[in-house]
Formats: C-alpha cells, structure tokens, sequence
C-alpha cells in the first residue's frame, strides 16, 4: 500500500471528521490560543473540544490541514492500522469503508431534519426505553445500532467502541 492509497482512502470515508464517529474532538491546552480562531471551542470539566461535523471539513477535505489540532493530525483508525501493517490489502480497505458508508447513508434516510449522529444516538436511547414505539422506531435503532456495530469492528480503537467486545 501506497501512502497515496491510504490517503485516498482516508478521504474517502471521512467519518472521523463529519460526526458519524465522534461527536467532539478534544483540543490539547497548548493548542487552544490558536485553534480558538478557527473553532468553537468549549471547555467542561477542564476538557477543551470543537462539536463534530467539524465545520472545516469541506467536501471530505480539511479546509485547515496544516492548521489541524494534534488529535486529527495523529488519529489512525482500525482499517487504516490493519493497512499499515500488512494485514489487508487496499481492497479490503475500501471494501470495508463502502460498507459502513453504506450503512451511515441507510440511518441518515431514518433520521429526523438537522439531526446529527450524536443527537440520533441519544435519541435511539430513549426510543429503546419506549415499549410503545412504532415499527419504525425499531427500524431505526436496528440500523443504527448497526452501524456503530461496524463502526466498533472496522474504524473505532477499542476504547471508543461503543460496543465492549465480551462485555455482557
């Protein structure tokens, strides 16, 4: 694999820049001065972070690549580690990112106007409380829950799945 290859790839899929993996992204203190005038930052409980979809992300293209806080610069995601080190091809690569894409795209149609993964997540919380909900409420958790299944098994390092593997 091509450093290109795993570029194109990366750009490709984007999901850790347009919200579907993560809802924040945290922003190191020496980082903050600088990156105040590029992003809305906030900070709780002593963390500093901008809101995902990172609004310099345009068209799968960091606006301020060069400009990027440290957690993107160094962010690898499981496919691309399994790349590095030999242990799938491009092929598989891209054949995994298609798939979760295409997952993404089936939850995108059940969401609600304006709603984001994260505001879609917290509401697939409550909807699963809810033993009166409509066949397409469960629907909806079903892809959903889907989707973060093969975003835990493709894209996201073990600390941030979201479903812990042996965790009963």
């Amino acid at each position: 694999m091509t450093s290109s290859q795993a570029q194109d790839l990366c750009t490709a899929c984007g999901m850790c820049c347009d919200g579907t993996m993560f809802g924040a992204v945290p922003v190191e203190e020496h980082e903050r001065s600088r990156l105040s005038a590029i992003f809305d930052l906030e900070t709780t409980d002593g963390t500093t972070t901008f809101r995902q979809p990172c609004p310099q992300n345009q068209c799968h293209r960091c606006q301020v690549y060069d400009l990027r806080p440290s957690s993107c610069r160094g962010y690898r995601c499981l496919t691309l580690k399994a790349l590095d080190a030999g242990e799938i091809d491009i092929d598989e690569g891209a054949r995994r990112i298609a798939e979760v894409l295409k997952a993404r795209e089936a939850v995108r149609a059940m969401m609600l106007p304006g709603e984001t993964l994260t505001a879609a997540r917290l509401r697939r919380k409550d909807l699963a409380a809810d033993a009166s909900r409509l066949p397409a409420a469960t629907g909806f958790i079903l892809a959903l829950t889907a989707l973060d299944l093969l975003l835990d098994r493709y894209v996201r390092e073990q600390d941030l799945q979201m479903f812990k593997a042996g965790v009963s």
